[in-house]
């Protein structure tokens, strides 16, 4: 009887364990989604549909206006849902963008798909959260959201390197649509496993939405929010929109070479992201020190790579140098979310997620907007050529300077942050707006 038990008991724990992998596919493919397009075909894109660079960058800031603004949103409908419900409602959404994306032939049906896609993915993260803690047991979470980080990073890798040769190979058109199709593929074989698994019923509704309220009253979370928001910004806008253009355009790299840098940017902070947690326990289970180290690292990398671009010698070697360091600095974002959470309400840590990453995903988009128009303000200083318009390096010098007065702002923002050491420090926190005393 015991023995049987205990057999039922693995092999749904086993069957469990195969649907978090199936899960884990769906956020890997979205990543790669967030992270290939426009960065790696910027040059593609632009040519064939005779496109401004604004109107490219704003493929990128297009969908993390839909994925930032929705995150919230995801969040309180994963709690009143379901996670996996969410997750294959969005993973059919981002599978139609991205199989109708390499089809279209006008920039409005391009935009059009790209929203899909950013509304699926908006799902992703957030209903993972819910369904690992849903599934598992609590003293498990860390890590395998540590493992889920880590395969769904690995979806960007492959948005860089790997997609820059098939690109080259097949074409954008083809590669995108084998994309699709694996999407697709993966999503069915999700509804599969759904229908095999016994699911738990979700926790009744917890009106998550009052919670908002709150968390806005807190006056310690903007101190949380500014340095997240711009770091993230910051790295975001070099991986995943203009770093591959600026190191073919004003650095000296060829494609392949510049499509590589990306990979190795994005390697550093998955490698790095991993190693945050572990490091903020050796020291006590702290994370401001931490959390200033990245903020000074990411000054400190602008004002080199601004250094470097004026030098012509060794551009492409040193920009390298700084896009990895840039992949560092990033990966204390786990640590921000986590102080986040633990200056919040315990009952509001989805919600409080759902903020962070929202405001963050909108900086970035805002951010991605800026640089296209900066990019434009130089186009009639641009080389074109059959193949790409090439712009020159004073465009990127004057990205890199707005870049780092904004982590000037993030840096002292940092110093404010209150340390939380792990525990929820919610009643210690001290509200913008004060009640009255009863």
């Amino acid at each position: 009887m015991i023995a049987t038990l205990i057999f039922q008991q693995a092999r749904q724990k086993h069957r469990e364990l195969i649907m978090l992998a199936g899960m884990i596919a769906l956020y890997f493919l979205s990543y790669f989604q967030r992270v290939a397009v426009p960065g790696t075909v910027f040059n593609e894109l632009q040519v064939d549909f005779n496109a401004s660079a604004a109107a490219i960058t704003a493929l990128g800031a297009l969908f993390l206006y839909v994925y930032g603004f929705w995150q919230i949103f995801a969040g309180l409908l994963a709690d009143r849902f379901g996670g996996l419900r969410m997750l294959l409602i969005g993973g059919m959404l981002m599978t139609i963008g991205a199989l109708v994306f390499p089809l279209a032939r006008s920039l409005p049906l391009l935009y059009t798909t790209r929203v899909l896609v950013a509304f699926g993915a908006s799902f992703m993260y957030i209903s993972l959260i819910k369904e690992i803690d849903t599934l598992f047991d609590r003293r498990h979470f860390a890590m395998l959201l540590s493992v889920t980080l880590f395969f769904g990073y690995s979806g960007g890798l492959f948005g860089t390197l790997p997609l820059e040769r098939a690109v080259d190979w097949f074409g954008w058109r083809a590669s995108f649509l084998g994309a699709g199709l694996l999407t697709a593929g993966i999503l069915l074989g999700n509804v599969w496993l759904m229908k095999r698994l016994r699911r738990l019923e979700p926790q009744r509704w917890r009106t998550s939405r009052l919670f908002i309220k709150d968390i806005i009253r807190n006056r310690q979370i903007w101190y949380i929010i500014i340095p997240a928001a711009i770091n993230f910004s910051i790295y975001f806008l070099f991986q995943a929109s203009i770093g591959k253009k600026m190191l073919s355009d004003a650095c000296g790299a060829n494609s392949a070479q510049a499509a590589a840098i990306m990979f190795g940017m994005l390697l550093a902070c998955m490698v790095f992201t991993s190693l945050a947690g572990f490091l903020s326990r050796l020291i006590g289970n702290r994370r401001k020190p931490l959390i200033i180290g990245g903020t000074s690292l990411t000054l400190g990398t602008l004002a080199f790579m601004l250094w470097a671009l004026a030098h012509p010698s060794g551009t492409a070697g040193l920009m390298a140098l700084g896009c990895i360091l840039l992949g560092i600095s990033v990966s204390v974002s786990p640590l921000l979310t986590s102080t986040m959470k633990e200056a919040n309400p315990e009952e509001a840590a989805a919600t409080s997620v759902g903020f962070i990453n929202c405001l963050s995903y909108l900086c970035v988009a805002v951010t991605t907007n800026l640089a296209g128009i900066a990019m434009d303000v130089f186009r009639e200083q641009a080389v074109v050529t059959t193949q790409a318009i090439i712009y020159p390096a004073s465009a990127y010098r004057i990205i890199l300077l707005g870049c780092l007065i904004a982590a000037a702002a993030a840096w002292i923002s940092s110093l404010f942050i209150s340390e939380t050491r792990g525990l929820c420090t919610y009643r210690r926190a001290v509200s913008f707006f004060p009640t009255n005393a009863a």
